[in-house]
């Protein structure tokens, strides 16, 4: 019987971490399926955190991953946070970057040509499109080995009111 109790450990911890690795694998487009040129050309951003981009970057290089993002009218995201910056590009529509500050919540809309960055490593922040929904474009730049892009978490304190 205790065979049986530690054969059903073993076989319910592989699965969990299958699962884990399932869940955090990140699938890529087909390159043949995105068209050549420029994505995003000349957008503004301002206020580049260089220390939180010195941070990601290590002797060993930094994992980096481009993302299309699509939400559709007044969607948000989760609050969040990233192990690392990330470069936000907005192409269409509009989306308002929500997060909190010296004990206030914030709210800063971008719109087409403008952006902004995220300097993650535990900065919690959520997305919100605007009326006409938003397409925008991601530059994740992480720490070598991250498990994942995004870390679900709860809201700030000032942004529950």
């Amino acid at each position: 019987m205790r065979r049986w109790a530690i054969a059903t450990g073993v076989a319910a911890v592989a699965l969990a971490a299958a699962g884990a690795a399932i869940a955090n694998h990140v699938t890529q487009v087909d390159a043949a399926a995105v068209p050549t040129g420029f994505l995003v050309a000349h957008n503004s951003i301002d206020d580049i955190p260089l220390s939180a981009l010195a941070r990601a970057v290590t002797p060993d290089g930094a994992d980096v991953f481009i993302q299309h993002v699509r939400l559709g009218s007044n969607v948000p995201t989760g609050w969040h946070t990233h192990p690392g910056p990330a470069l936000v590009e907005v192409v269409k529509g509009s989306v308002t970057y929500e997060d909190a500050q010296a004990n206030v919540c914030r709210q800063t809309t971008y719109n087409p040509g403008e952006g902004f960055v995220d300097r993650g490593f535990g900065h919690v922040h959520r997305a919100i499109a605007g009326p006409d929904g938003v397409d925008f474009y991601v530059v994740y730049v992480l720490p070598p080995g991250s498990e994942t892009h995004v870390i679900p978490a709860a809201a700030p304190p000032e942004c529950t009111a």
